[in-house]
């Protein structure tokens, strides 16, 4: 695909900016230069969900557990040493893909 881009980038870039965002900015400063008006506060109130103590409570668990089943690399390890452990390449194979899949 080939793309024209004669003139790219010669649009006058000093120029005053016009649109919305210069407009906000000037009625900012108007109602922030008022004469000494005070505005009402606000009511503004956050509920929060169970949510963050639950996660925490998780981690928690998480982190006390083990990061390795040692029962099962000592299983695996004595059958290796005795020539019974079977690899099943098929089944590793798809594990690879479904993981792919994610």
């Amino acid at each position: 695909m080939v793309s024209d881009i004669k003139g790219y980038n010669t649009r006058d870039t000093s120029a005053t900016r016009q649109g919305p965002a210069s407009g906000v900015r000037a009625e900012r400063q108007v109602e922030s230069g008022s004469a000494g008006a005070a505005k009402p506060a606000r009511d503004d109130t956050v509920a929060l969900s169970g949510l963050p103590e639950v996660i925490k409570t998780t981690a928690a668990r998480l982190a006390a557990e083990p990061a390795v089943d040692e029962t099962r690399v000592r299983t695996i390890k004595d059958a290796l040493a005795r020539g019974e452990y079977q690899i099943d390449a098929e089944r590793i194979a798809r594990k690879l893909i479904d993981s792919d899949n994610l």
